[in-house]
């Protein structure tokens, strides 16, 4: 394997392997995607992955039309993970075995801040039934806070079902 493809591994590996959305295990697991194309840009520090793309990293399972994957500064940490869809979506088991389901048609990652930002019919999902929707979904991983808001034509949505029908 050639030291350029070596890097292009190395990159995507170091910056998916950080990821908020994982079980604790998730990180240690090996990455995959699958597209139709994927563009590399060593000046930009920029993988494209385009044509239905399908990530996964143990629980963690990512799928959109368009995957932008940036390194602002070229250094480790400091990546911006777009993803594009009609909706994308994502699937993620939590610690505790239960599943957190998202979509939305713009969804982003920083991975340097802990921040998930969904946006256009953003969707968070918990199993058992628990739900928020709204335009803009912002959640601060580390701070474990969520925002939701509408636009100036709708308003935000939270469904929270009773315990007794979330245990089945």
């Amino acid at each position: 394997m050639n030291k350029k493809l070596n890097n292009i591994f190395a990159f995507l590996l170091l910056l998916i392997s950080g990821s908020a959305f994982a079980l604790t295990s998730d990180s240690e697991q090996p990455i995959y995607i699958d597209s139709d194309t994927q563009n590399l840009d060593l000046k930009t520090n920029t993988v494209i992955f385009t044509g239905n793309v399908y990530l996964r990293q143990g629980s963690i399972r990512l799928h959109a039309n368009k995957v932008v994957v940036t390194r602002p500064s070229g250094s480790e940490g400091s990546e911006i993970i777009d993803a594009y869809g009609k909706p994308a979506t994502f699937e993620q088991t939590m610690d505790d075995g239960k599943k957190i389901n998202g979509e939305a048609f713009d969804l982003q990652y920083e991975v340097a801040k802990s921040f998930l930002k969904m946006r256009n019919q953003a969707v968070l999902s918990q199993e058992g039934g628990n739900k928020v929707e709204g335009q803009l979904i912002t959640y601060q991983i580390d701070k474990q806070q969520l925002v939701a808001e509408s636009d100036s034509n709708g308003r935000v949505t939270t469904i929270l079902q009773p315990q007794t029908k979330q245990k089945n």
